[in-house]
């Protein structure tokens, strides 16, 4: 046959109707197998979704045997999409080389098909409409293909998922498929994909978001509190899972403002100046820019919309503010003025210019801070070397803040890549893709006696699985006191732009003053709707304490301190240091050398303090190697051990004196308490409480006002050590409206007490107080906050829409489900049926309307719906 002899396996190609055999004739037998040739069953092409958000990838799966024309390799099939159709094999190899293509060996199979036995498959065919377009990827590297005469363009290869499979795929090794949605796509439209003159629509939509806190006890100092956010608009890529990254242009981010940092919100009149310097006034080539997502506030900047030389080198950016010098003034924390403390910072990401436009060096850019482009004496607000990074946090230095004070007029910010004339700079080249920034000035600290807090966080959330619409991420506060509050160390750690956000808090925030993570939604309606998670955060009330009411000389003594406001990372064991410096007044306390003073020891009250008598020196607390070391990762619960001394230094520090007979007492100045305030705990002073039983508490601190016709309990319980049989307890509760209540509560045998109070749907939100006293004496005090139904604001925007006919019964009744899954409304199981296409009454949206305006109450809203879904009206 002219074979070459050591060719194996052979592989031919014969042409047969119905019947064949093959037969193979050896010593001892024969062997032979029967081929029936019939029609190729099972040829689908299917999409990976129904409805697609703008920017997202469309994968395509297209099952059919009959491309499987080689079993031993991954068959590579091109189509060209538009009139007239071409079919071309092997025009690219499976790893996306050129084949057949650019040469004679690249053949229009379509006049063939017949002939090889195809029949209405072997032709694909799209119309793109205005919502899809065509990709290259690493498996069709162009968008077209030439028999080295003829050029065919809009053609997509589909490549075999594996050897003998006949599954042939649109996507790459990076997930990446030659079918894309626009990123202009409009609402409601569709692209067609025909196969085997079957029809299938690729159809442009958006999806309504929502947005919680999933921890039932709400947020907690220096504990991670987890966060979900569903949203299939995010969904770009089914086949990997998408993280809402700040520096992707097409990401929507999940946010949280705390007071007014300034950002690039008002930010307009982007110039890029080419490498080796220009004017700054003159020079610089202008591009567009805008800023989206109103709630991230990212500047994003389309350098693809700009005509640049080509291969334009930059080194500089300038962008115009629009705040003024007074902004900046109101803004930043000027520590020469008296009565002002804290620190102020530049929060930027820069990433995009890193990973598009090829910056890659940071440790010459300086930033700068003109006050009109021609600021002869612009004021460097970052310094080369203070990063070398694309992202970070940064203190801007006091002297910079102390000349801004000097500035008038509106402020220009110069980000100057290569200070130093080394030869740093960017590339701008055929960009296709925009360039989202952050720039942000924060300040934390005081002015005036007033708390100052301003800081934005962005939360880069990450998909929980593939395909599945759902991102998650975390975050947790710290809380400041005496300790830190002025730590730039503790600023340093926090994480303003992260999966895992740590944000700063100085008081409580309650109510309208919570915090609000808010997310600008584009819904199911085509419409910005945003969407937010809101929650209190609070403070917690201190104690302190030993292990024993008495010690002897030598005794080890054990401190015990409690509170979860101190518990200032998730991830560490929090450590509170002894003050050492010996010209500090506090001295031989808990805390710092600036004045911060957390806990002080005292032995016949009079402070455990070091004091030098005739030359000689006697040490104080801090000589024992004391420290308050928290028991474990997130407790809140901190311990400290020293030695019971036989003598300590006096008030006067001029002579020794013995402590037998002495009180001990620990003094614990609590910076927040639960209510926000200062104040101080000492064992001496509640001495009376802690030896009258163990404190009591509470079995939740937060309550949800519970639905019409039910309660909720809130339940205290304690023990009393000592107590006179038959003799009550009484408890005392303040409400929110500083009422008072009284009532007797009677300990069993074993001293053990029970209070139960009752909230039903009326009662008053707010902070309520409970005090115990028994014979005249105080066994404690504790608090609880009762809140109002937490229906998300989402669920409200949907039933304006509903009520309007924006939104569609299902969109409606899908928030319905999510108030039962929260347990927010309440139905009987057999309440519910199995889902299907709703139709709600028309009269039902008038009480969906009057809630969404705010006339009528949370209460009465979830009061109907629970009535209309019992009755069968609205069925979920």
């Amino acid at each position: 046959m002219g074979l070459e002899q050591n060719a194996w396996p052979l592989i031919q190609l014969f042409s047969f109707d119905n019947k064949i055999t093959i037969q193979y004739n050896k010593a001892g037998g024969t062997q032979k197998v029967d081929l029936q040739y019939n029609e190729i069953q099972n040829i689908s092409l299917s999409l990976d979704r129904n409805g697609y958000p703008q920017s997202a990838e469309v994968i395509v799966l297209l099952n059919d045997i009959q491309l499987n024309q080689d079993p031993t390799d991954e068959d590579s099939w091109t189509f060209k999409v538009n009139s007239p159709p071409a079919t071309f094999y092997q025009a690219f190899t499976d790893s996306g080389t050129n084949s057949a293509n650019g040469g004679a060996g690249l053949v229009n199979l379509i006049p063939h098909l017949s002939n090889l036995g195809f029949e209405d498959n072997g032709i694909l065919t799209m119309s793109l409409g205005t919502v899809v377009e065509l990709q290259t990827n690493n498996r069709q590297p162009v968008n077209s293909v030439s028999d080295g005469t003829n050029t065919f363009n809009n053609i997509i290869t589909l490549v075999e998922s594996q050897k003998n499979s006949g599954i042939f795929e649109s996507f790459d090794s990076n997930n990446n498929s030659l079918i894309g949605i626009k990123s202009d796509a409009p609402r409601g439209q569709s692209g067609i994909i025909e196969y085997n003159s079957r029809k299938t629509s690729i159809v442009s939509g958006t999806f309504t978001a929502s947005l919680s806190l999933n921890d039932g006890k709400g947020p907690q100092p220096g504990k991670r509190t987890p966060i979900t956010l569903s949203d299939n608009d995010q969904n770009i890529n089914p086949q990997k899972q998408d993280d809402l990254d700040v520096f992707r242009s097409t990401n929507i981010i999940p946010s949280l403002k705390i007071g007014e940092p300034i950002t690039l919100e008002k930010s307009t009149n982007v110039r890029f100046y080419p490498s080796g310097g220009s004017n700054l006034v003159s020079g610089g080539t202008l591009t567009p820019s805008s800023v989206p997502d109103k709630n991230s506030k990212r500047l994003v900047i389309d350098s693809g919309q700009t005509t640049f030389p080509a291969n334009f080198n930059f080194e500089m950016i300038s962008i115009e503010l629009n705040v003024s010098a007074n902004d900046l003034k109101e803004l930043l924390l000027n520590t020469s003025v008296s009565g002002t403390s804290g620190t102020n910072w530049i929060n930027y990401d820069l990433r995009s210019i890193s990973n598009q436009l090829g910056i890659t060096d940071f440790s010459k850019t300086n930033m700068t801070l003109n006050f009109g482009l021609s600021d002869t004496t612009p004021i460097q607000i970052l310094d080369p070397g203070d990063i070398n990074s694309a992202k970070g946090l940064i203190q801007i230095d006091n002297a910079d803040v102390q000349a801004i004070n000097s500035k008038s007029g509106n402020v220009f910010l110069v980000i100057n890549f290569d200070s130093g004339n080394t030869g740093v700079s960017g590339l701008i080249s055929s960009e296709t893709q925009k360039q989202p920034i952050v720039f942000d000035l924060f300040s934390f600290g005081e002015k005036n006696s007033n708390t100052v807090n301003n800081a934005i966080y962005r939360f880069e959330l990450k998909e929980t699985g593939v395909n599945s619409g759902v991102f998650s991420g975390t975050m947790e506060y710290v809380i400041t006191n005496q300790v830190n509050v002025f730590d730039p160390n503790l600023i340093k750690s926090l994480r303003t732009i992260d999966d895992d956000i740590r944000f700063l808090i100085s008081n409580r925030l309650l109510d309208e003053k919570g915090i609000n993570i808010s997310y600008s939604d584009i819904s199911q309606v085509g419409q910005e709707v945003p969407t937010s998670s809101k929650s209190d955060i609070l403070t917690h009330s201190g104690t302190v304490g030993f292990s024993s009411p008495s010690y002897r000389f030598g005794q080890p003594v054990l401190v015990r301190l409690i509170d979860p406001d101190l518990n200032t990372n998730s991830d560490q064991i929090d450590i509170y240091l002894v003050n050492n410096d010996p010209n500090s007044s506090n001295v031989d306390t808990v805390g710092d050398s600036s004045g911060g003073l957390l806990l002080e020891i005292k032995i016949k009250d009079t402070r455990y303090k070091r004091c030098t008598i005739n030359g000689v020196e006697y040490g104080g607390l801090a000589a024992t190697g004391f420290t308050l070391m928290e028991t474990g990762k997130k407790t809140g619960v901190f311990e400290g051990v020293f030695k019971m001394p036989t003598q300590i230094c006096d008030k006067t520090g001029t002579k020794l004196i013995s402590t037998a007979g002495g009180t001990l007492d620990a003094k614990y100045n609590d910076f927040r308490d639960k209510f926000g305030q200062p104040n101080i705990f000492e064992t001496g002073r509640n001495q009376q409480q802690q030896t009258l039983g163990s404190p009591p508490i509470l079995n939740n601190d937060v309550f949800t006002i519970p639905k019409y016709k039910q309660t909720a309990e809130v339940v205290l319980t304690g023990t009393l050590d000592n107590h006179k049989r038959g003799t009550p307890l009484t408890a005392t509760l303040v409400e929110p409206d500083q009422s008072l209540s009284s009532f007797g509560v009677y300990p069993t045998s074993s001293g053990e007490y029970k209070v139960v109070i009752t909230l039903n749907h009326d009662s008053l939100t707010g902070h309520y107080g409970i005090n115990l006293e028994y014979l005249g004496k105080s066994v404690g005090s504790t608090s609880f906050l009762v809140t109002k139904n937490s229906i998300p604001e989402w669920i409200k925007n949907n039933g304006k829409l509903w009520s309007s006919n924006k939104v569609s019964d299902t969109e409606f009744i899908n928030g319905l489900e999510h108030l039962i899954k929260e347990n927010i409304l309440k139905v009987s199981a057999s309440a519910t049926t199995e889902k299907h296409s709703p139709v709600v009454p028309d009269w039902i949206k008038t009480t969906v309307s009057l809630w969404a305006e705010h006339k009528i109450s949370d209460d009465e809203f979830l009061s109907a719906m629970e009535y209309l879904v019992q009755k069968g009206i609205i069925r979920v």
